[in-house]
C-alpha cells in the first residue's frame, strides 16, 4: 500500500499538468498547425531568402505541457495577425515523443540546427533568423498578447535586415 501511494503521489502531479492542458489547452484542437500565408503584403524584398521568409515563428509544444496551455490561446490569437507578412508559423508537437518526422519536418523549414538544440523542450517558441538558424526572440506564457506582438514584429524587423556576413 505505502508503495500505491508512493507512486500515486509521483503521477498526481504529471496528471493533473495533462488534465489542464487537455482541458484548459483545448487538447487535440489546439494540436494543428497555425493558419496563416506567408507573404510580402508590408514587409521589404530583403525579409526573404530563397522566396521564404527568413523569420520562422516554431512553438515547442505538447499536450501534457502546463506552460503550453496558458501560451496556446494567446498565439491563437495573435497568430492570424500576421497572416501574408514575412514569417512562417510552425509547431513541434513532442505529445507523442520525438518522431523523425520532426526531424524532417525542421530541416524542411530551414531550423533543423535550433530543434536538434532544443527538441523535448516545450512550453515556448522561438523566433528563428533561418539565415544562420540564430534564435533572435524567445516567446513564453509569461508574455501579454500585446508583447507577443511585438515580439514578434521585431523579429520580422531583424530578419529583414541585410545579413551580417
Amino acid at each position: 500500500m505505502k508503495r500505491f501511494l508512493r507512486i500515486l503521489t509521483f503521477l498526481a502531479p504529471a496528471l493533473i499538468l495533462v488534465m489542464a492542458g487537455m482541458i484548459f489547452g483545448g487538447g487535440v484542437m489546439h494540436r494543428g498547425e497555425y493558419a496563416v500565408a506567408a507573404g510580402a503584403k508590408s514587409d521589404p524584398a530583403a525579409a526573404f531568402t530563397d522566396g521564404r521568409p527568413n523569420l520562422a515563428a516554431v512553438m515547442f509544444y505538447s499536450a501534457w505541457c502546463g506552460s503550453c496551455a496558458v501560451l496556446e490561446p494567446k498565439l491563437q490569437e495573435v497568430v492570424p495577425g500576421f497572416d501574408g507578412r514575412a514569417v512562417t508559423f510552425a509547431k513541434f508537437d513532442f505529445s507523442m515523443g520525438q518522431p523523425e518526422s520532426l526531424t524532417a519536418k525542421a530541416t524542411e523549414l530551414g531550423v533543423d540546427k535550433v530543434y536538434l538544440a532544443h527538441k523535448g523542450e516545450t512550453g515556448w517558441m522561438a523566433l528563428v533568423d533561418r539565415r544562420d538558424q540564430r534564435v533572435i526572440g524567445r516567446i513564453t506564457m509569461s508574455l501579454t498578447n500585446a508583447q507577443i506582438r511585438a515580439e514578434i514584429e521585431g523579429a520580422i524587423k531583424t530578419a529583414s535586415e541585410p545579413f551580417p556576413g
